[in-house]
């Protein structure tokens, strides 16, 4: 099933297609909080300290990987909204094998760095072992992780939002019966959490695979046709690569900002992710919206409409901003008992408070920064997005080491709004320029 975005009402049209998103990152949210709760309260909080400390390790390889099939997801969805189903098919061929190679230079690469990158952050000595074993496993799964987004980014470029949902709900509650089951029946720690969100991965690519092949005839290819199209992977990586190196950047920086927490003690680190993972569930939507805009706009630059283009544009503002501040004020009301899911020790759940009520009062910001971001790369204008990337990154990497010195730990947590409102600006002035324009990739017939 696929759906053609150039045509309804743009509000309507977003809002159908967040939702589904919306629901699927809740249920991704909430087993990657479950981890965390089993974690906390069944082994420890030295373990979760050491899950907490793997994030930006972690990040760092998820960002490589969505940010490739991102470069994907916008030129299918510039094609498919020209209607030209040819150029869809090839560039999901040649997509398919960049992620392919992909999977496998980063599991060998992940693997072998992963003891000097948790070095690198300063991970404590306490914690290590248990870091180090749970970031090889993830580190195993690598291929699985990009051959579900991969899937999930063709879909999606092509108007499905529901299946990627169907099959993200699946693999929660698999995810979750794993975590039950080799942490606390067979006694697993860490090691067990990791395993369990591998395993889950992989029965996600299977089903996003067989779904894709079985139910979308347009995207069903032999062995014969199975080649690399230099001019489509071109393409794809001239989109995907800068996001890619963009979203590696933030995840570096993430790095270094963990590396500024961890030098206050395993508290701070389980504090930071207890914050961190609700702040992820609160702005799920955001995130959503963000993507539906992108995947809007793309089918609408394709079509060369862009008037409707300005109007997806408008409607997003309207849904990013109205969401946040409701979620917002929700987060700072619910934060202790938010925050108490994760663990019994108080100590823990008053630091986490704090960088709660922070993050939330720039919920607004954050979901226009995921518009703009969305709609330039949905145009193909990729550089002003590394350029707000780099916003980020600057805040995380340097700011968080200067607040923390002037300001001590509560310092580290306005970093990264400080760096989400520079990236703000930068995406509303590119916007209102119009040179995004010049960078539009599919040819399409309809022009209005």
């Amino acid at each position: 099933m696929v759906y053609d975005m150039t045509s309804g009402r743009p509000i309507k049209v977003i809002t159908t297609f967040a939702i589904p998103l919306f629901i699927g990152s809740i249920f991704q949210q909430i087993y990657n909080m479950v981890d965390s709760i089993v974690v906390g309260n069944y082994v420890g909080a030295n373990a979760l300290a050491a899950v907490g400390a793997c994030t930006g390790a972690f990040n760092l390889m998820l960002a490589l990987i969505v940010g490739l099939t991102g470069g994907m997801s916008v030129v299918i969805a510039q094609y498919f909204g020209a209607k030209n189903m040819n150029m869809v098919k090839q560039t999901f061929i040649t997509s398919t094998l960049i992620n392919l190679l992909t999977g496998v230079v980063i599991t060998f690469a992940g693997i072998a760095l992963a003891r000097p990158l948790l070095r690198v952050l300063n991970t404590p000595e306490s914690i290590m072992a248990d870091a180090h074993i749970y970031l090889v496993i993830m580190f195993i799964g690598t291929l699985a992780n990009c051959m579900y987004n991969g899937m999930s980014s063709v879909l999606r470029s092509m108007g499905n939002s529901t299946i990627p949902l169907v099959i993200l709900i699946m693999a929660s509650l698999i995810n979750v019966g794993l975590y039950l089951l080799f942490v606390i029946v067979f006694n697993m720690g860490v090691a067990g959490v990791a395993t369990a969100t591998v395993l889950a991965q992989l029965i996600s690519a299977i089903a996003a695979m067989i779904y894709t092949f079985v139910k979308i005839p347009e995207l069903r290819f032999s062995f014969k046709e199975l080649r690399l199209e230099k001019a489509i992977a071109k393409e794809v990586i001239r989109i995907g690569f800068p996001a890619a190196l963009s979203s590696c950047g933030v995840s570096i920086s993430v790095m270094f900002m963990q590396r500024a927490i961890n030098a206050y003690g395993e508290d701070t680190i389980a504090a930071y992710t207890v914050g961190n993972k609700a702040e992820n569930v609160g702005m799920a939507l955001s995130y959503s919206i963000g993507t539906a805009v992108g995947t809007f706009c793309g089918q609408n630059i394709g079509a060369r409409d862009f008037e409707r283009v300005k109007k997806g544009m408008h409607a997003g503002y309207i849904i990013a901003i109205g969401y946040a501040v409701i979620v917002g004020v929700a987060m700072m009301i619910f934060a202790r008992p938010l925050a108490g899911l994760f663990t019994s020790e108080q100590q823990v759940v008053d630091i986490a408070i704090g960088y709660i009520y922070i993050a939330t009062a720039f919920a607004p910001v954050l979901g226009l920064v995921f518009v703009f971001q969305n709609f330039l790369r949905s145009a193909g204008d990729v550089m002003p997005t590394v350029w707000m990337s780099i916003m980020e990154i600057t805040a995380r990497s340097v700011l968080a080491f200067l607040f923390s010195w002037l300001f001590g730990r509560v310092g580290i947590w306005w970093a990264t709004p400080t760096g989400w409102t520079a990236s703000l600006i930068i995406g509303i002035l590119r916007y209102r320029s119009g040179k995004w324009k010049k960078k539009i990739t599919a040819m399409g017939e309809n022009k209005k």
